[in-house]
């Protein structure tokens, strides 16, 4: 299984629940999207060591063996390919509740965060032929703030073209449990998905309940 992770706090539920049943899971950071830099490091330093801290937990225990957690692979830092395929799109595009423009920009910012999905799985299915994995997934679905139909169909299309399988795209009921095993490992826990629009409307978002309050 190569398994799309776009941050520790997201993948904490979906991989523990992949090992449990099995998997031998190569995890795949690519997120070109995240701005800035310096953010796109911070989540990658924070996922690295848990990882780590995962396998060694792991080869103590029964039935598991070495080899199921196999360390990040990291794809290219593309801002350039993300600004030309996404970030073109435009935005910001903050949802708050009662705007007269509400409509109007979940549809634009389900497009924008559709054509990002497809950038990164495309990727993440490429990689998984070149190292032979069956199987891709991504722990995007697992947040409330994702589009979790459009991370679906992006995961089928990614797949097909490349003659992978996709096991399981929906983690969604599992966020409320990955908020809480990530405060208490005292995990990071960023406030905006990651692109320089998602970072606006986030406080756009957080601006407007402030004065609804």
């Amino acid at each position: 299984m190569l398994l799309h992770c776009c941050c520790a706090p997201c993948t904490i539920m979906p991989l523990e629940s992949l090992i449990s049943d099995g998997w031998q899971v190569h995890v795949y950071y690519f997120n070109p999207n995240i701005h800035p830099y310096g953010e796109y490091i911070r989540r990658l330093d924070v996922l690295e060591p848990y990882l780590l801290a995962l396998e060694s937990e792991l080869v103590t225990l029964e039935p598991y063996q070495k080899g199921l957690v196999t360390g990040v692979r990291r794809g290219p830092y593309e801002e350039g390919i993300w600004e030309e395929k996404v970030g073109v799109m435009g935005g910001p595009y903050p949802l708050i509740e009662g705007a007269e423009d509400y409509l109007q920009n979940e549809s634009a910012k389900r497009e924008r965060c559709r054509a990002c999905y497809e950038l990164r799985f495309n990727s993440l299915a490429e990689y998984a032929v070149e190292i032979d994995c069956d199987y891709i997934d991504s722990t995007l679905s697992i947040s409330p703030y994702q589009f979790t139909q459009e991370i679906q169909e992006a995961l089928q299309e990614a797949a097909k073209e490349q003659d992978r399988k996709v096991l399981q795209s929906d983690w969604s009921e599992d966020y409320q449990q990955s908020v809480q095993r990530s405060r208490a490992l005292g995990m990071y826990r960023q406030n905006y998905c990651g692109c320089r629009y998602s970072l606006q409307e986030a406080e756009l978002e957080r601006q407007a309940r402030r004065v609804k309050k």
